[in-house]
């Protein structure tokens, strides 16, 4: 397959609805992508109509959203959003009627696909723009059933959908302009990241960047060069830490030193010929394929896939909500907005910041929760979490006000300037075991020109097993003296709703 630039507007292209007049979507399919697409929109207040032939899809659905809902409440969830606001439907016709918007998520079989988007399109009223969750097929090769192939467009997600944030769209041969620009506005509009894409490219961008480190990765332990667990460990313990704030192309940017890219390839370039990575796929043979699947099973341990879930959602939301406080700078180069209902230049690549929804987070009038798991180092003798590592994760806690209160790294590096916790009570209440969750509620108890009263109380479940509450100053570092909050900072102080725990002021004993 060849590369593509999507087709010119048609005469008399049907009108695209406004993205403020849509209150339905539909979702054809309800896997595991088809069904983290409909608790996304679910989430952004929409009305999901949902098409599976499958007896028990809705079954499989609700165990999907009952996974997905705590983290969408957590990042991107809308005051209007009903999670019951949903409907299977096995009559295609039926699920797409009086809709907003079609995302196809569909097995990826391109005979299936052809088919089916010919069908979506063939029942689907003529002005909706058809979306395809397809993880490596082009438009071009998909749409060649379809009557209407110019409003049929490509979103690729990232899974979960429900809470990566990227979408890449691209058109095909025959889809018009205006279809790929009113589906990467729509995608903005309900707080995507959204890489336009400006041609068709097999695999699209990221799963091209992925897929490259999954040959590698099969290849290394079909060789006996690393374990399971080893390659998961030497991108999470690695490179996967710089990426979440600068991708690979910036990375090797600042590899160059103050040379930049220029010095990093002069001085690395010769590397590339290095045997460093093989491009080309081994041979999945039943011993690898056995191998790899033995390595995931050690590496999982005891937690079932979803224990696994819980712990990568959890993540996720810890690092966007990281990302997302930030200053812009940090994050991103400046990004055209794309208004309601509105999109930009065809030529457009650019996008609004990740997600509204995190923008709505980031400036709440409350704390955000702080939230980890029990590992094998904080266990004591006991067979319970040590106390040491109950104030470990109530300074976990803290580092997060500080973040979303503007006190974060950069500014902690700029100003030379942090905030010190002079005095501390602690409450063990109860006792947290290996696995258990703990979630971390802030509460801003009050605040003065240079100090802050914080409060936290430490949950498993619905189960309060610790409180801490400390009284920290602003210090200046460089002068080693307490000196006053920038305004800016006390700004931000200003809109977080000060609250007292009952608890708050109490004696030892």
């Amino acid at each position: 397959m060849t590369g593509s630039t999507p087709a010119a507007p048609i005469p008399n292209a049907p009108e695209f609805p406004d993205f403020g007049s849509i209150d339905s979507v539909s979702c054809v399919g309800a896997g595991t992508i088809g069904g983290g697409w409909a608790a996304y929109f679910l989430a952004q207040g929409y009305r999901v109509k949902i098409w599976d032939p499958a007896p028990a899809a809705g079954d499989k659905f609700a165990r999907l959203l009952d996974a997905a809902w705590p983290a969408l409440a957590e990042l991107d969830m809308v005051e209007s959003a009903d999670r019951t606001a949903w409907s299977i439907h096995t009559d295609l016709a039926e699920a797409v009627a009086d809709t907003g918007f079609v995302q196809e998520s569909a097995p990826e079989d391109l005979a299936l696909k052809r088919g089916l988007l010919a069908r979506i399109d063939e029942v689907c009223p003529p002005n909706i723009v058809i979306s395809s969750s397809t993880s490596g097929y082009s438009m071009t090769e998909m749409a060649t059933e379809a009557a209407h192939p110019e409003r049929l467009v490509v979103g690729h997600p990232f899974n979960p959908p429900y809470l990566i944030p990227l979408v890449e769209v691209v058109g095909g041969q025959s889809t018009s302009a205006a279809a790929v620009d009113w589906a990467a506005g729509f995608f903005s509009h309900i707080g995507k990241s959204v890489i336009r894409m400006d041609r068709e490219v097999p695999g699209f961008i990221a799963n091209r960047l992925q897929e490259a480190q999954w040959r590698e990765a099969l290849y290394m332990v079909e060789q006996g060069e690393a374990t399971v667990e080893q390659i998961d460990r030497s991108i999470t313990d690695g490179p996967g830490l710089r990426w979440p704030f600068q991708g690979p192309m910036l990375t090797f940017h600042l590899a160059g030193g103050e040379g930049g890219m220029a010095h990093m390839l002069d001085h690395f370039g010769p590397s590339l010929k290095s045997p460093w990575t093989r491009l080309t796929a081994p041979e999945l043979s039943q011993q690898l394929r056995d191998d790899v699947v033995a390595g995931c099973d050690i590496e999982a341990g005891d937690r079932s896939i979803a224990d696994l879930v819980a712990h990568r959602d959890a993540g996720i939301i810890a690092l966007r909500r990281l990302t997302a406080s930030l200053p812009a700078a940090a994050t991103g180069s400046g990004r055209d907005e794309i208004a309601d209902g509105q999109v930009g230049s065809p030529s457009s690549s650019a996008a609004p910041p990740p997600s509204a929804s995190m923008a709505r987070t980031a400036s709440a009038r409350i704390l955000g929760t702080y939230s980890t798991e029990v590992v094998p180092e904080w266990i004591d003798y006991n067979g319970h979490m040590s106390e040491a590592f109950y104030v470990l994760v109530f300074g976990f806690a803290t580092d997060q006000v500080m973040d979303q209160l503007g006190l974060d790294a950069a500014y902690r590096e700029s100003a030379e300037a942090s905030l010190y916790t002079v005095e501390s009570h602690i409450r063990y209440l109860d006792e947290a075991a290996l696995g258990d969750r703990l979630t971390v509620v802030p509460h801003l108890v009050s605040a003065g020109e240079k100090k802050l009263h914080l409060a936290y109380e430490m949950y498993v479940d619905d189960r309060l097993v610790s409180t801490e509450e400390i009284m920290a100053l602003h210090v200046d570092q460089a002068e080693d003296r307490v000196v006053p909050f920038p305004q800016a900072v006390t700004e931000r102080i200003a809109q977080i709703e000060t609250s007292s725990p009952d608890w708050v002021g109490r004696s030892i004993g």
